[in-house]
Formats: structure tokens, C-alpha cells, sequence
């Protein structure tokens, strides 16, 4: 959201859930451990074809040494991509963060190799661990690129696979007369609506910040707002809603924005385009009528 806030900005999920953490990190060894299978199995066929056989297993070592370490950066960067889907709207801009990326997880790959596998395969062309980076880095520059963007694609699949759908619906909030019905991770949380004070998007998520604290839900803004009392609530920007008496102060800040501090001590950025949700508070409010002699 734009504008100054003094409350917390909505907290990161966690990459997945704690308890199948040790489930993803078999599924990404796993993985890996394939991929390094197929390549070293794609090597030897290529090379027993030209005429050249190597020996199998001195082949599958050094490509599973090289995927060891794709297996190592795959929590960083499956992490950063998230955090990129989650927090990034444009998607210009999205692409600038991902290309930005890129250089940051190729350097990262070979010098860790080099760092961890440099007493394996030194020879007298690589004398050094700076000389192996170096050779690395211009070899597997193609590979790494296209691996990069293969961990990236299937991160946002995950984020987006139809699946999820059906766990986001039965995440969702429902409501009653008055108050939302909120599951978050197993546990249901009925929150008043006048408990609570803003509501704030982050990404596909939206985070309702409330009297009991703060409940991100996979569910948007835009959505949510359709379930609350228009009378109550109203939007102040594309980023949040509040709750309309929890208004303390509305600070004009030029061109029709204004800050808007709540009674939480929060404060939020109304954007001109939705000034007219705050009409009544913002019309000057008229002297009391002399009275008739």
C-alpha cells in the first residue's frame, strides 16, 4: 500500500508450512536427484555415441556435485519468488526483479561449488577456486539460466495451480449478522465487525488488522469488501479499507490525497480516487442554526 503507516506491514507467509517442511524438502532432493540422473545418463549416451565412452560413475558424480548445489539454493530462491508474486502487482516490474535475479543465482551457484567441490576437481586448468568460478560461470551460464527460470515457472505454478482453489474457498471468510468468520491455518477466528480497524491487501492475500491483532487470509481486497457493511466500511485506496468511526483524523497532504490516522494509532493513505467513500467526514461541517427570537 502507498502512504506512510505507523502499523506493521503485513507479515510474509512462511515459504510453506512448518510441519511440511521436511515433505518439500524430500519432494526438492528428490527432484534434483533426477535431474542429475537424466543429465549424467544424457552425457554418457552422447559420449558412448561419438565414440568417446566415459566411465559412468566418475560422470554421474560431478553432475550430481552440481545439482547439490541447485538443491541448496532452491529454498532461497522458490522464497524470493514468492515474496516477488506476492508484493510485486506490475508485472514489468516483476520481470525487472526476476532478470535482477538472475546474475545474483548463477554467481551464487558456482562459487558455492567451488567453495564446496574445489579439492575434488582441481586440475592444473583450475589451479585455483577463483580460476574454477570463472570457468563455471561462462560454461553453465546457458544451463543455469534456463534452470533459474524452470524454478521460477514452477513456483508460480504452485502459487497458481487450479488445486489451490479449493483450499483458498474453505480459507476464505464467511460472514454472519455481524461479524467474519475467519479459518487461518485450521483454526476459526469470529471477528466482530466492530473489532475491526483496517484491512490491508498484501499481494493475492489480505490482512485484516483488528482489536485481537493482525489475520492474513488468501483472499483479495476486493473480494472481502463485498462481504462487509458498506455503512461501516470503505475503501481509501486500491491497498485498504477501514472502518468508517474508527477515523480519528483526516490530514490533507495536496492534489485530493490525505492521510487518514485511525484510533489505533494507524495511519493510511486516502487516495483521491476514492476521496468520495469519506464524504461525510470530509464535508465542512456547517454552523449550528441561530435561534428564532
Amino acid at each position: 500500500m502507498t502512504g506512510a503507516s505507523s502499523a506493521p506491514e503485513p507479515r510474509a507467509r512462511r515459504l510453506f508450512l512448518s510441519d511440511n517442511r521436511r515433505a518439500w524438502s524430500a519432494i526438492i532432493l528428490s527432484g534434483w536427484a533426477l535431474v542429475a540422473l537424466a543429465q549424467a545418463l544424457q552425457g554418457n549416451f552422447l559420449a558412448a555415441y561419438r565414440g568417446t565412452p566415459q566411465p559412468w560413475w566418475p560422470t554421474f558424480g560431478y553432475t550430481a556435485a552440481i545439482y547439490s548445489i541447485w538443491a541448496l539454493l532452491s529454498w532461497p530462491i522458490v522464497g524470493a519468488v514468492i515474496a516477488i508474486e506476492r508484493r510485486i502487482r506490475r508485472l514489468s516490474l516483476r520481470i525487472i526483479a526476476y532478470l535482477s535475479l538472475w546474475p545474483m543465482v548463477v554467481g551464487a551457484h558456482v562459487l558455492l561449488f567451488a567453495l564446496i567441490y574445489w579439492p575434488v576437481y582441481r586440475s592444473a586448468a583450475v589451479a585455483t577456486r577463483w580460476e574454477m568460478t570463472s570457468v563455471m560461470f561462462v560454461r553453465n551460464l546457458d544451463t543455469s539460466g534456463l534452470l533459474y527460470l524452470a524454478l521460477i515457472g514452477l513456483t508460480i505454478g504452485w502459487l497458481r495451480w487450479p488445486r489451490r482453489q479449493a483450499a483458498r474457498a474453505a480459507s476464505s471468510p464467511t460472514t454472519d449478522d455481524d461479524a467474519l468468520i475467519v479459518r487461518n491455518r485450521g483454526t476459526v477466528h469470529r471477528l466482530r465487525f466492530d473489532s475491526i480497524d483496517w484491512i490491508g491487501a498484501a499481494g493475492d492475500y489480505a490482512e485484516i488488522h483488528s482489536a485481537h491483532g493482525a489475520h492474513l487470509i488468501e483472499q483479495s481486497l476486493t473480494s472481502l469488501a463485498e462481504r462487509l457493511p458498506a455503512g461501516q466500511f470503505a475503501r481509501i485506496h486500491r491497498g485498504a479499507l477501514i472502518r468508517i468511526d474508527r477515523v480519528r483524523e483526516i490530514a490533507p497532504i495536496g492534489r485530493g490525497d490525505a492521510h487518514v490516522r485511525l484510533t489505533s494509532g494507524a495511519e493510511l493513505r486516502l487516495s483521491r480516487r476514492y476521496r468520495a467513500n469519506l464524504a461525510m467526514l470530509l464535508a465542512p461541517r456547517s454552523p449550528p442554526a441561530e435561534p428564532v427570537p
